[in-house]
């Protein structure tokens, strides 16, 4: 199957949510003057809500940094899809997944109550915009 062939036709990473940062320059939510760059898209969505990946592919890397933004890649030849914010993984590194499969789930920020995805697409190392990808992001 090809990633490239599925250009704005791969299902969202979660069942549902919300876009609350898009990918590229945007106002800072705290102070508007501010321009903050985003290499993704942030989505907004249900506690414990599964995270799905977009496209078959292989679990390319996981990491666990002390800051707590879990984070799961999965290769798709020459992309690799990034979720990162995740509480749990039902995933190894080198493990095949298929298209819509559950690869873990969103964490909930104690503070804010949210539960935010972050989401993003690279061809090798150059970032993509997943709104050209993802339907109807």
């Amino acid at each position: 199957a090809n990633f490239t062939a599925n250009k704005g036709k791969l299902p969202w990473p979660v069942q549902s949510g919300i876009v609350k940062l898009r990918f590229g320059t945007n106002p800072s939510p705290i102070d508007p003057s501010i321009k903050i760059k985003s290499n993704g898209v942030r989505i907004a969505t249900n506690k414990g809500e599964p995270v799905r990946a977009v496209f078959e592919g292989t679990v390319q890397g996981i990491m666990t940094p002390k800051n707590g933004n879990n984070t799961i890649m999965i290769r798709h030849g020459n992309y690799i899809t990034v979720y990162k914010n995740l509480s749990k993984f039902y995933v190894n590194k080198g493990d095949k997944v298929t298209t819509k499969q559950t690869i873990g789930e969103v964490i909930t920020n104690k503070a804010s109550g949210e539960s935010i995805l972050s989401f993003g697409i690279y061809k090798d190392s150059a970032v993509q915009n997943p709104s050209l990808w993802i339907y109807k992001l």
